[in-house]
């Protein structure tokens, strides 16, 4: 007997080096109640049904210290057909299988393949939504994916290990990307000004039964400038050393702005890789975006690709004119600068754009003297693009000739209507020219553009200024003395 119970327990052995072909499993005594078990299938494919069938039942005296295998009653025909590998004397079965794959992998297939054509009702279903299967009696089981992904296979456990888990092989690792809209806040997009620095994080689950050569490939626009100093590589919370955990490489021959090639992969390993990149002057403005998408290659042609991420960046029109009668005319010759509060948010400190001739941002400064001036040309129309959603403040620093200059900053404001890589994003543009409390914003004209006026003629005092009231002061003060002058005549006379 005891000779016996060991040629079945090597064959179960032998069964076990095909454990990563997640189809099949033997479960074995324990479990969440006594005398019970659990299948989970890892890497559950969605679309996939898992059908568990138990061939042989596990019997066994209360210790354990004595159990038997026999025959699953609607498996009895099966089993009794296949004496190449079972043996059955006295109701038990015992096994003349040997390690060979081949013999393992032939009985697998027949045992599915009996299961459909006797229409045989599963003992458990396991789905991509619940890979477990709890409260299955202990057991040989055989698991059949449908719609079969590959050749039936068998796996077996010992009788201390009734939790038995098993990898689908041909399940295929995922991959998410993200990019940070506001900060801590991922999103699939989002927006800057150029010369600012946009994060982003793929995620990959390496949850294929078998994960080899894992490599990510990550290509930019031209408008986002990588900075391969950025790159951080995470397994779950360790952080993963480059040349030795990954490999970095910023020159692929494949015309990928960098590669990362993941140089050992377990089932189950999540990996979280996060770098930086810099919208440039090259970036397009408007609706298109600026994309970057990022592709995993694992295997020998295995692909997934994650959904790119889109950073947006935004423009505004300036129209300078004078009123001609009733019509706007467009003015030549006024002189301008942009600037926005500092990220330091010190009220004393200001970020100056430094622009090409077409007015796109190149980079930011501190001091307004290396703010780029921008003049009207002819017809008075400019343009200043390459901003994020927020606020920014243009400055008149020279008007026309016989024009006189604006006194305050006109204050724009730039709000993103979406942040989604579908469909068509867009921003709004607001302004006021005002800094006086209670000034609000007005719509740009068309959307797009800032109308600014310029006035010619001498600027004089207005009703309540300062200039009025010395008016009064001054003029009262000579009709006092007028008025002292005229009565000390008038005595002098007299006498």
């Amino acid at each position: 007997m005891k000779k016996a119970m060991k040629k079945l327990m090597a064959v179960l052995l032998a069964v076990a080096m095909v454990c990563a072909m997640a189809i099949p499993a033997f479960a074995a005594e324990g479990g969440t109640t006594a005398g019970t078990g659990s299948i989970t299938i890892n890497g559950a494919i969605a679309g996939q049904t898992y059908k568990i069938y138990r061939i042989l039942n596990l019997e066994a005296n209360e210790g354990f210290t004595a159990y038997k295998y026999t025959i699953n009653d609607v498996w009895a025909d099966f089993v009794n057909e296949h004496t190449d590998v079972f043996t059955v004397k006295n109701g038990i079965v015992t096994s003349t299988a040997t390690s060979n794959s081949a013999e393992v992998q032939a009985l697998a297939n027949a045992a599915g393949k009996y299961a459909e054509d006797n229409n045989l009702t599963a003992d458990g279903t396991a789905t991509a939504a619940n890979p477990t299967v709890s409260n299955l009696p202990l057991g040989y089981y055989l698991v059949v994916s449908t719609p079969a992904l590959s050749a039936n296979s068998l796996c077996s456990l010992g009788t201390t290990n009734p939790n038995v888990t098993i990898n689908e092989k041909n399940g295929k690792p995922t991959i998410t990307k993200q990019v940070e809209h506001a900060a801590g806040s991922p999103a699939s997009a989002n927006d800057a000004t150029v010369g600012d620095t946009v994060k982003f994080y793929v995620t990959i689950n390496a949850i294929d039964g078998k994960p080899e050569n894992y490599v990510m490939h990550d290509k930019m626009d031209e408008g986002l400038t990588f900075d391969s100093s950025s790159v951080t590589v995470k397994r779950g919370e360790d952080i993963l050393v480059k040349g030795t955990d990954y490999e970095l490489n910023t020159s692929p021959a494949d015309g990928d702005t960098f590669d990362i090639k993941f140089n050992h992969v377990n089932t189950n390993d999540v990996f979280t890789v996060t770098y930086s990149a810099a919208l440039n002057e090259k970036a397009k403005v408007g609706t298109d975006g600026n994309k970057n998408e990022t592709v995993l290659t694992y295997g020998d042609s295995g692909r997934v690709t994650a959904e790119p991420t889109k950073t947006y960046t935004w423009s505004f029109n300036i129209f300078k004119y004078f009123m001609d009668g009733n019509k706007e005319k467009g003015l030549e010759g006024a002189k301008f600068i942009l600037y926005r509060k500092a990220s330091t948010n010190s009220e004393s400190e200001n970020e100056y754009a430094v622009m090409d001739a077409n007015g796109k941002i190149k980079n930011w400064s501190s001091g307004e003297n290396n703010a780029t001036v921008l003049t009207s040309p002819e017809g008075g129309k400019l343009t200043m693009s390459g901003l994020a959603n927020g606020t920014y403040y243009l400055k008149e620093t020279e008007a026309p000739q016989g024009y006189n200059p604006l006194e305050n900053p006109i204050e724009i404001m730039i709000t993103a209507e979406s942040w989604t890589t579908s469909g068509t994003p867009s921003a709004k543009i607001e302004y006021k020219t005002s800094t006086a409390e209670g000034a609000t914003f007005v719509e740009a004209a068309d959307g797009t553009t800032v109308k600014v006026e310029n006035k010619t003629g001498t600027t004089l005092p207005s009703t309540g200024g300062i200039g009025t009231t010395l008016f009064y002061v001054i003029g009262g003060g000579l009709m006092v003395a007028a008025a002292i002058l005229l009565i000390t005549k008038k005595r002098m006379e007299n006498r």
